[in-house]
């Protein structure tokens, strides 16, 4: 629990106004109070988290009411040892850690998936919220239908199709077009694309914006040329190896569903005695921290894992204490290419295509901790819908 909690001192607050901050009648609030099951859980847990952010305390009651609250968040993910995700967990403490709020992660492993018991054991410990991950929803979003259905707080990391839900996302086809418009734009003709896991909504979407920028560009799509590859660098080395074997058929540039991939990809092309970008150009995405330390650095669709960490937290506590309104939440975040060093121009010419892109200076400034956060979140997370 933070200092300001701690410290706080007891004032003057009446159940009207509990109510009036809950977005809720009076008699619910006493309803609450003394205990009654006939409250919806999600109400139940709206008004105790108001009366426990102003401090209100009345008897016995509302002090033993508002410690059954628990200060946990779950946090539901789909490979807990993933950069992107360990970036992102780095950003989700940061905010919920500062709030006095303790954090329980779940891995949500492949054959668990559609396991209609995965989620029981973190029911047991009463979270005030939840956060899913992308790819830890289940394979039809049912954890968190599971979750929405019972009122309990809830941000998912990207939009789910059939289920309202508060949301931050991020625009893969417009990131992968990104992506892809700036190989062709140094050139390239014979690009390949490995693409992620077959089931996955962000694989799907990236590989689509991977296809409309080689169609706007009249580039033919080759069926030979897109792998499903996975998200490892595991899958990407295996993937790439298999793609760059043979001479007359591997690409002149690869577009990677992630930086993992890529990173795959380097070691494939190394064993290979392809040189990157000399022999090959490589794209990734994702902006995990370490891309720019691979050899040569990477470029990658940045869209700042850590910072999207920060966003997810913040809008669980707006929710949690009813700061959001009636409606759905749904923001989203603008992705970036940061230019590094793993792309080079081919000979055959080159093919202008406006903005989006930015240096790897920038990218360094884009991430400056003494920036002013408000003008780094205006110019990254560009918009929001109530």
């Amino acid at each position: 629990m933070n200092a300001d909690s701690l410290h706080r001192p007891r004032r003057s607050i009446t159940t009207n106004e509990i109510a009036r901050l809950s977005g809720v009648s009076r008699s619910t609030v006493s309803a609450v109070l003394n205990g009654k099951r006939n409250v919806r859980e999600s109400t139940r847990r709206r008004v105790l988290e108001c009366i426990r952010h102003e401090n209100y305390q009345s008897g016995m009651i509302a002090k033993t009411l508002v410690a059954e609250l628990s200060r946990m968040v779950a946090v539901l993910v789909s490979n807990l040892g993933s950069p992107f995700h360990m970036m992102m967990f780095r950003g989700i403490n940061a905010v919920l850690e500062t709030e006095g709020y303790h954090i329980l992660f779940h891995n949500v492993r492949p054959e668990d998936q559609a396991d209609p018991e995965t989620l029981a054991s973190l029911h047991a410990y009463r979270p005030a919220g939840y956060i899913i991950l992308k790819g830890a929803e289940g394979p039809t979003g049912e954890h968190a239908r599971e979750i929405a259905g019972q009122g309990i707080p809830l941000v998912t990391q990207g939009k789910l199709d059939g289920i309202e839900t508060h949301s931050v996302n991020f625009d893969n086809r417009a990131g992968m077009r990104l992506a892809t418009n700036h190989i062709i734009e140094n050139g390239h003709r014979r690009v390949g694309h490995l693409a992620g896991p077959a089931f996955s909504q962000a694989a799907k979407d990236r590989k689509l914006g991977f296809i409309e920028s080689l169609i706007e560009h009249d580039i033919p799509v080759s069926d030979a040329l897109i792998v499903d590859a996975g998200e490892t660098a595991a899958a990407g080395y295996q993937a790439a190896r298999d793609m760059l074997r043979n001479p007359e058929t591997r690409p002149t540039a690869l577009l990677c569903f992630n930086d993992m991939v890529a990173m795959g990809v380097y070691r494939a092309a190394h064993e290979l005695s392809l040189e990157i970008p000399g022999d090959l150009s490589v794209a990734g995405f994702d902006g995990i921290d370490f891309a720019e330390l691979f050899g040569p650095p990477l470029t990658s669709v940045d869209i700042l894992p850590e910072a999207l960490g920060r966003q997810v937290a913040e809008l669980l506590l707006r929710i949690i204490r009813n700061q959001t309104g009636r409606g759905i939440v749904t923001q989203w975040i603008e992705p970036r290419l940061v230019q590094r060093g793993s792309v080079r121009r081919e000979k055959s010419g080159r093919f202008p295509i406006s903005g989006g892109s930015i240096t790897r200076a920038e990218a360094l400034r884009a991430r400056d901790p003494t920036e002013e956060a408000g003008n780094r979140e205006a110019s990254h997370f560009s918009r929001s819908e109530p």
